[in-house]
């Protein structure tokens, strides 16, 4: 019996052996190349780089007395204590007591008002001409919501710790700017000589 199912067996591969090794390789071949195709490297973006576009404006502060902690980095890594990780910081971090009031650094909407585990407590303020400043790691006791029309100098939030993703830092401002949608760095439209 079983050496009738061996002959069977060796007489379907040698009729078939090609086609099944030939369909394997193909599929091999595939995968592969799906592979290849999903893992690609980001593209490298100099950390100097400055938009053209960038408009000539000027921010005024966030907050008082506050302590650069953490510069933008497009592409250079900074280590995070908190994820226990090098990543790109595409913000810039404010040490701060916590509690100090977060103004905002221009006239504009507020669009979005949120919280995310990682980033804590959220203020999205839209100042026109396609910048977005983006105010992370706030209190929870947000004053103000979206939809409101807020003024240069207006308290829109407090300093906190509720970014979990950076909860080794303490209290802190999380500060970022979108330009059309892509993060730029902040200290275009800040004043840091002093921080």
């Amino acid at each position: 019996m079983q050496a009738k199912l061996k002959t069977t067996l060796l007489k379907f591969l040698k009729k078939y052996g090609y086609w099944i090794g030939l369909g394997l390789s193909i599929i091999v071949l595939i995968t592969v190349v799906t592979i290849a195709a999903t893992n690609k490297p980001a593209p490298v973006v100099d950390d100097d780089f400055v938009p053209t576009d960038t408009p000539e404006i000027s921010f005024s502060s966030p907050i008082t007395e506050m302590e650069l902690m953490k510069n933008y980095s497009n592409s250079a890594l900074q280590y995070n204590s908190t994820l226990n990780l090098w990543q790109a910081h595409k913000a810039i971090d404010f040490s701060a007591e916590e509690g100090t009031d977060v103004y905002a650094v221009m006239d504009g909407t507020i669009t979005e008002v949120t919280y995310n585990y990682l980033m804590g407590n959220i203020v999205k303020l839209d100042i026109g001409g396609g910048i977005t400043v983006v105010y992370a790691s706030l209190a929870s006791d947000v004053p103000v919501s979206a939809g409101d029309t807020v003024t240069k100098g207006s308290v829109i939030g407090k300093v906190s710790n509720t970014a979990k993703s950076e909860a080794n830092d303490g209290a802190h401002l999380h500060l970022e700017v979108l330009l059309n949608g892509e993060a730029v760095d902040p200290a275009l439209y800040l004043d840091l000589a002093e921080k």
